[in-house]
């Protein structure tokens, strides 16, 4: 059914595998010197990695390309890709923390839906389908500025880190070459990919990595 949005299980269990590798990655990337030269690990280094992949990567998939393409009748799971996963955690650890292969896995989309009597077809127009590329960038660019927001009043530099990564991830996404989601933005509105861009660049200046 058109609009309707859902979670099962099984996605539920992909998304935590994909989440744990990403997040112990990247706590090694944010925190190497502490881990493999004082050799100190502690939670607080999870903290700051969920922090920011749990925004840049899990929103992104989940409530940006998932949901926009459930609303349009979509089939939209997320899968976490065994290889990647692997080879996220094992690339963090033998390059100590200088490198990440953070492909763990990614929202898989279909216009084919099982129903209670068959399958239907959903036929998604051009506009639509931009629509669908273009919302991972936005709900960056969003959580990007909140974190902008909230260090005005509370200046943790994770926040800082957050908004940077956020806005990274929208403007890579906006290259328009397939399968990245720029190529299908860019066919529907080339305004709108303009504008994202703009503004992920706008704020990757005010905060550089």
């Amino acid at each position: 059914m058109a609009g309707e949005i859902n979670f099962s299980r099984t996605e539920m269990k992909h998304l935590g595998v994909a989440t744990a590798a990403i997040v112990f990655a990247f706590s090694l990337v944010l925190h190497s010197d502490e881990i493999f030269v004082q050799g100190i690990y502690s939670p607080m280094f999870l903290v700051d990695s969920l922090v920011i992949v749990g925004s840049a990567f899990v929103l992104h998939e989940e409530l940006g390309h998932k949901l926009a393409a459930q609303r349009y009748g979509c089939w939209a799971e997320f899968r976490a890709w065994p290889t990647g996963v692997m080879f996220t955690v094992l690339m963090a650890v033998l390059s100590y923390g200088s490198f990440v292969f953070a492909a763990p896995g990614a929202v898989m989309i279909s216009n084919t839906r099982k129903e209670r009597f068959g399958f239907s077809m959903t036929y998604l127009s051009r506009e639509q389908i931009g629509k669908v590329g273009v919302a991972g960038s936005a709900v960056n660019l969003v959580v990007a500025l909140v974190f902008l927001g909230v260090y005005l009043f509370f200046p943790w530099s994770t926040l800082l880190m957050g908004a940077a990564v956020n806005a990274w991830l929208a403007v890579f996404n906006m290259l328009p070459f397939d399968p990245l989601d720029g190529a299908k933005v860019i066919r529907w509105s080339k305004g709108v990919w303009l504008s994202v861009i703009a503004i992920g660049l706008a704020i990757m200046y005010m905060v550089p990595m």
